[in-house]
């Protein structure tokens, strides 16, 4: 168990004009990740205890292994960052996908919420990992609500 009174923990939360089904099959799907994760392809064996991966130009980027799953509500992953040596420095983290219906009647539009635990205080470093998050996000939505990717690579 992880001694949460000397980690930090980043959440993200936003609002998508789209369905849960929607929003779950971009969060899981190898199909329509690289569109709006920074050309990430997610491979997921959605099994607790099973290892997931992104692989961009051949190689990992991100590992870790499913810790639990309620399909099309929530995913709970470790994060094993591989893209930067800074980034695989960090000790292993975990990374919470929730999906959910707003509080007050709101047809057509999905909450999702991402939070990113086990982070080392102070860490530069994951500092860094809330901005990625907030434009990997921010790519989902444009993605789900435009059809059209936030960025496209040069």
């Amino acid at each position: 168990m992880t001694d949460h009174t000397h980690t930090a923990r980043q959440t993200v939360q936003l609002a998508i004009k789209a369905s849960p089904e929607q929003v779950w099959s971009a969060l899981t799907d190898a199909a329509i990740t690289p569109a709006y994760y920074l050309g990430f392809a997610a491979e997921f064996d959605l099994t607790p205890g099973a290892a997931y991966r992104y692989t961009a130009g051949g190689g990992d980027v991100i590992t870790g292994n499913v810790v639990s799953v309620e399909p099309g509500r929530s995913l709970t992953t470790t994060f094993n960052g591989l893209w930067d040596p800074a980034v695989a420095e960090l000790p292993e983290s975990t990374v919470t996908f929730r999906i959910f219906e707003p509080f007050m009647p709101m047809p057509g539009v999905t909450f999702l919420s991402l939070t990113h635990d086990d982070l080392p205080l102070g860490s530069e470093v994951a500092a860094h990992l809330e901005i990625g998050w907030v434009t990997i996000l921010s790519g989902l939505k444009t993605l789900l609500e435009t059809g059209a990717p936030i960025f496209v690579p040069s």
